[in-house]
């Protein structure tokens, strides 16, 4: 039973560490404004208090004149507070969790201490210890509080309140009163303090989940927007996000008239590499093929994987000549770039189909396609490892 409260204190620990910067962060905020209204707050006490004095009882001016130096010490403490306070909490300051921690100590110590003293004060005129109560209550209100340091702070607060009692009641029975009524406040204070700090970390824990869970789930959607638009095994384009870029390009073309051609690849034999050494070994092609064609081909052409060992290059503002030299250039380097496995290496080779599209030539993705499958078919025909190239005419579906 020992070993589970020990742990449940040891968590609670942890969380209070982990919540230390918001929190942080938030009582700075609520101290620069808490700060403004205190200090309007003592000036009014202030200006009341002074005015009063004058023409009022002698034998009352020692007190009114305690109130307003504890009133014009406060408001002196607390616009340094609150400039501190705002300056902390810039951004661009990045002030230490220390010294953030440090002012907001500082906030509750002055709230518990104007409390004791204004209350000492009134032992002149009156029993009442209404003061304190309000200083404990606000520091527990503006100011959160972990349960170590508001313990600490309200058992300090007490000790000094007793102290004061005895030297500010003479009454043996309303200093005997004040006393427990203190002892009874910091208890208040205590309790409502606890109470804040635990609250506040739940729901800054409940919205850290909900943000947490806002991201995994923009994560995903941006993983299955990926999905839906590439290949799995290559990263590749898939079929359905290629036809849509083919789209847009021949929309583009339409406008401002410029050569593209499209480029299908098949890898030769490749039945046969997977059923000689296994479909693992035929991915392996799949993803080598494809990482050379993603490498070595320009930034703005588009490469998609068609499925099975075929693939499919976008070359835009790309006519004859220069299709057939990028077709070549990476005809070339397949051929020349072994594939490494058990064993030794392995060579590959593809075949390639290439289809043109002039500048100011209408056509379709259609067409495109089909003189690419065409020029393709020649190339296997003619003995693979080769390209092939046709002109898609100017009339629809015919080729040169």
């Amino acid at each position: 039973m020992s070993r589970t409260w020990l742990q449940q204190l040891q968590h609670s620990v942890a969380v209070n560490d982990a919540m230390e910067q918001p929190v942080a962060l938030e009582n700075l905020r609520r101290l620069y404004f808490a700060a403004a209204f205190a200090v309007v707050f003592d000036l009014i006490h202030i200006l009341v208090f002074w005015l009063n004095l004058q023409g009022s009882s002698p034998d009352h001016d020692g007190w009114r004149l305690d109130i307003i130096r504890i009133h014009a010490t406060v408001a002196l403490l607390f616009s340094a507070l609150g400039l501190l306070a705002w300056l902390a909490s810039r951004p661009q300051r990045n002030s230490p969790l220390w010294f953030m921690k440090l002012l907001s100590l500082l906030a509750s110590a002055i709230l518990l201490g104007f409390g004791i003293a204004i209350t000492g004060a009134d032992q002149q005129v009156t029993s009442s210890i209404t003061p304190f109560l309000m200083g404990a209550v606000g520091a527990a209100l503006i100011i959160l509080m972990r349960p170590r340091h508001a313990i600490t702070l309200y058992i300090l607060a007490l000790s000094i309140f007793e102290v004061t009692m005895m030297l500010t009641q003479a009454s043996p029975e309303l200093r005997l009163s004040n006393q427990m009524g203190g002892l009874t406040i910091c208890g208040i204070g205590l309790i409502l303090s606890l109470i804040l700090w635990h609250g506040h970390i739940r729901n800054l824990r409940q919205r850290q989940f909900l943000r947490q869970q806002r991201l995994e789930l923009e994560e995903k959607n941006r993983q299955l927007e990926y999905l839906a638009g590439h290949d799995p095994l290559t990263g590749l384009f898939n079929r359905r996000q290629f036809d849509q870029l083919v789209s847009m390009e021949l929309a583009r073309v339409s406008r401002q008239p410029a050569p593209v051609s499209l480029l299908m690849v098949d890898l030769d034999h490749f039945k046969f590499i997977n059923d000689r050494y296994g479909h693992p070994l035929g991915d392996e092609v799949i993803r080598h093929t494809a990482q050379l064609l993603r490498n070595y081909t320009r930034s703005g052409d588009s490469v998609a994987r068609l499925g099975g060992e075929e693939f499919l290059l976008l070359l835009p503002d790309t006519g004859q000549a220069q299709a057939r030299s990028i077709a070549e250039k990476v005809r070339k380097l397949l051929e020349e770039t072994a594939l490494p496995m058990k064993g030794g290496l392995l060579y590959l080779t593809a075949s390639f189909g290439i289809a043109c599209l002039e500048a100011g030539v209408p056509g379709t993705y259609e067409g495109l396609y089909a003189a690419a499958d065409k020029a393709l078919y020649r190339a296997k025909a003619s003995g693979r490892n080769r390209v092939e190239l046709i002109e898609v005419g100017a009339q629809m579906g015919t080729f040169d």
